[in-house]
């Protein structure tokens, strides 16, 4: 058998992981299912995480690090909230429609931390929040924070259902127009909400 360094056995183990938590949900995807996809002993899979929790957590770590948050503008946009919204909304539900499996098992590790670790979960989110928040810092807004830090749960709420409505009904299409409606809904309101601070 050929030698495989801890860090390849790592990669993996991980993309093991994420196919079989997309086919199986978290709850089912078990140490032994998760070596077995990925042709590796069950206990280099124990001397790479240490147990199920940890390779969750790498799991998670991954998908969200290839998920697209902050969004370059282009030379001529002057990055208004809406729009910097807009864009972060777009990217996100286009890599999440070109990877939906990846989608599917970061929704269940997301789940998953949710039942068995709240803080863990609300640790994922607050990732999220805190690079959203980075981003649409650099926007000239009069928003008071109360209402910025509204407008980012909403964003993420967004997503988070579109997301699950393309994992059920499998229209990448119609979920990249409803992510353009929500962007333009989103964005008339914090034109008219920036109207109304001024």
């Amino acid at each position: 058998m050929a030698y495989v360094s801890a860090d390849t056995r790592r990669e993996q183990l991980i993309e093991a992981a994420v196919r079989v938590i997309a086919r199986e949900g978290a709850d089912r995807a078990t140490t032994r299912k998760i070596a077995e996809e990925a042709k590796a002993p069950l206990a280099s899979l124990h001397y790479c995480f240490q147990n199920k929790e940890n390779l969750l957590l790498a799991v998670f770590t991954q998908l969200s690090g290839e998920m697209p948050v902050e969004v370059d503008p282009p030379e001529d946009e002057n990055g208004s909230l809406g729009q910097i919204m807009e864009r972060r909304m777009t990217s996100a539900m286009q890599w999440i429609v070109e990877n939906p499996l990846r989608a599917r098992a970061m929704i269940e590790v997301t789940l998953w931390a949710e039942r068995y670790d709240p803080e863990l979960s609300v640790t994922f989110y607050e990732g999220f929040f805190k690079s959203s928040e980075a981003d649409l810092r650099r926007a000239d807004t009069s928003l008071p924070d109360e209402e910025l830090h509204s407008v980012m749960r909403v964003g993420m709420a967004i997503v988070d259902g579109l997301s699950l409505q393309m994992l059920t009904n499998g229209d990448k299409e119609r979920a990249l127009r409803d992510t353009a409606t929500a962007c333009a809904m989103l964005k008339a309101f914090l034109d008219e909400s920036e109207r109304n601070t001024v």
